[in-house]
């Protein structure tokens, strides 16, 4: 390769590197938790119910305020009747314009025509505030479930983000046990190599270091599968690395809460229940206002009006009326629709109740969940210890020729799996924690779980 070749590849590789490297970003927890509640694809759900919500508040609103309308016409037309509208209209009816000729052969009349109306309503029986009611019901039913989706969006992230940090620990304990049985496997080829043991051992840990290598590999694919998930969860474009600062897990403390006061408190302010009241209530106002409307109205209309014959309207006219009106018949039209909106209300009522259910069944399962965790983690804290120390010895005895290959690969293997049993009920009891926090929604970025240096 030439010097300018060489040159050539060396800019190539300083300008494509840091556009790589550019999409890397290291997250804290609380940072990870704040990225994903401005990116999720959920948080521009809730973002979108909201400004709906709002919209129909508004129009609610509007149906009791004045409404002001403009109108511009200009008509050409030969029809009798039009002309002789047209000429009152305009104030410039003579005599003549009333002979049977003149009547029956108007010619082309032109009228240009300018309105400006104000309508007040008066009375709706009710209506109008039953439909503001329910837009201020629909509005609170839009916050809370905006809450929930925030709760949830928490609770998504801080498991996908531990389940990262416990990826990380188990590609760390597969390495570690395959550097051990490498350094078994050249142990044994050299003793071979002396004479001092027989090719079977050899072959044996040299099996072992195959297999633990086979057991980081999918260690490392675990870790990239789980890395992929915490992209998803945060919503970033796919491009992004996400890169976890130097930390690991550790069990949280011991729940001091009674399942029974959890529950109470998760009843008492999960906002997902709240949204589905106050959407029960809603529809409750709305099937109310359609029963107002089928009873009877009164408004009142102002309007004023100019004509000429050019396009410049000049003649002006005022009118005010007042409006009664009452449907006599629709076919039970709104008394159906209002039947339908209470049907709706019923069936939120029972999503009530099985959503109550749910809630006792979610968080008694997760402190049954939780106190299994803690046994196993108290087991496997045990097993990791009485295990380390039994490599120890059985190394030495090895060493000394008292016991065979055997013996010493099954220990590192015991102890191995004692370190990723240890590792699993960490990771279920800091899964379990999330799952609770957000079960009684007390998830906020200032509550997240702290994670250990």
């Amino acid at each position: 390769m030439t010097r300018a070749s060489r040159s050539l590849l060396a800019a190539v590789v300083l300008l494509t590197v840091p556009a790589l490297t550019a999409r890397a970003r290291t997250f804290s927890l609380n940072q990870a938790v704040r990225f994903a509640l401005r990116h999720s694809s959920l948080t521009a759900l809730a973002r979108a119910r909201t400004l709906m919500a709002d919209a129909r508040l508004r129009a609610a609103r509007a149906q009791g305020m004045p409404q002001i309308s403009a109108t511009y016409n200009y008509l050409f037309s030969d029809n009798p009747l039009a002309a002789l509208t047209a000429e009152l209209e305009r104030r410039q009816v003579t005599a003549s314009a009333f002979t049977p000729a003149n009547l029956n052969h108007p010619g082309i009349s032109r009228l240009a025509t300018a309105g400006l109306s104000l309508t007040v309503p008066l009375y709706s029986g009710g209506a109008i505030s039953a439909d503001i009611r329910a837009g201020r019901l629909g509005r609170a039913a839009a916050q809370a479930g905006r809450a929930e989706i925030q709760q949830r969006i928490m609770a998504t992230t801080v498991q996908a983000y531990e389940g990262v940090l416990a990826a990380k620990a188990a590609v760390h304990i597969a390495r570690e046990a395959m550097r051990a049985a490498r350094k078994h496997a050249d142990t044994t080829a050299r003793l071979y190599h002396e004479g001092r043991i027989v090719h079977a051992d050899a072959l044996t840990a040299a099996v072992y270091l195959r297999a633990t290598h086979e057991g980081v590999l999918k260690a490392e694919a675990a870790l990239q599968a789980a890395q992929a998930n915490l992209v998803a969860v945060l919503g970033a474009p796919a491009p992004l690395s996400v890169q976890l600062p130097a930390i690991h897990l550790q069990p949280p403390a011991p729940v001091t809460m009674t399942a029974q006061a959890a529950i109470a408190r998760a009843l008492q302010q999960r906002p997902d229940i709240r949204a589905l009241e106050a959407e029960r209530a809603a529809d409750l106002a709305e099937a109310r206002a359609l029963r107002a409307r089928s009873g009877i109205q009164v408004g009142v209309t102002a309007s004023t009006d100019w004509y000429s014959e050019t396009p410049l309207p000049r003649h002006n006219a005022w009118t005010v009326a007042g409006t009664i009106s009452a449907p006599l018949y629709t076919g039970g039209r709104a008394r159906d629709q209002a039947a339908v909106k209470q049907g709706a209300a019923l069936e939120v009522a029972a999503r009530v109740d099985e959503l109550r259910t749910q809630i006792r069944l979610q968080i008694m399962r997760t402190y049954s969940n939780m106190q299994i965790a803690w046994r196993r983690y108290r087991l496997a804290v045990t097993n990791v210890t009485e295990a380390r120390a039994a490599v120890r010895l059985i190394r030495i005895r090895y060493g000394e020729g008292r016991t065979i290959l055997l013996d010493l690969l099954n220990a590192e293997e015991a102890l191995t799996a004692a370190r990723e049993q240890r590792l699993a009920a960490v990771y279920a009891l800091v899964s379990d924690e999330a799952n609770l926090a957000a079960a009684d929604a007390s998830l906020s970025p200032q509550t997240l779980p702290r994670l250990s240096p």
